[in-house]
């Protein structure tokens, strides 16, 4: 399979996952050919909750042979919301990167964090009600307004 195609099926499927219609009457689902191999699973648990907490998707990786995981680990509260959070850890023993990913139920909030190996946050962006925050390490941020104005704060 692909690259284009792995990709756009992930995207199919994060949008699935993200509006909790995956879980629907199915636990599993995957798709494999000689090269790449994607599975999702979904909770037992019948309901169809728009964060499908233990849902996981995993992605093999046609070069390596290594499998990258992403899996909703539950809600967060971030700016008066209550957000999905799914959580992925990739790179090599030692030599880890983590990410998060967020979104609101309605789709209008979705915060993508990632950290560096001790933990700490490395960049992060924030689409909240259109307006777009870009945070770094340092705490420097960039700000994209609804009607396109652009600040930022240097640190």
């Amino acid at each position: 399979m692909s690259k284009k195609r792995v990709l756009v099926v992930l995207l199919i499927l994060a949008v699935f996952l993200s509006f909790g219609c995956a879980n629907k009457g199915r636990t599993n689902l995957s798709v494999s050919n000689n090269e790449t191999e994607i599975n999702v699973s979904f909770p037992e648990s019948g309901n169809s909750s728009w964060c499908p907490v233990g849902s996981q998707l995993q992605v093999k990786d046609p070069t390596t042979g290594k499998i990258l995981s992403l899996t909703i680990t539950g809600t967060e509260k971030f700016e008066n919301k209550t957000l999905c959070k799914a959580c992925v850890e990739t790179g090599t023993e030692g030599n880890t990167s983590r990410f998060e990913y967020m979104w609101s139920e309605d789709k209008n909030t979705t915060v993508w964090t990632k950290y560096d190996k001790d933990g700490n946050i490395s960049v992060r962006f924030i689409d909240l009600d259109g307006k777009k925050t870009i945070i770094d390490g340092a705490g420097r941020t960039l700000e994209f307004g609804n009607s396109g104005e652009v600040s930022s704060n240097p640190v």
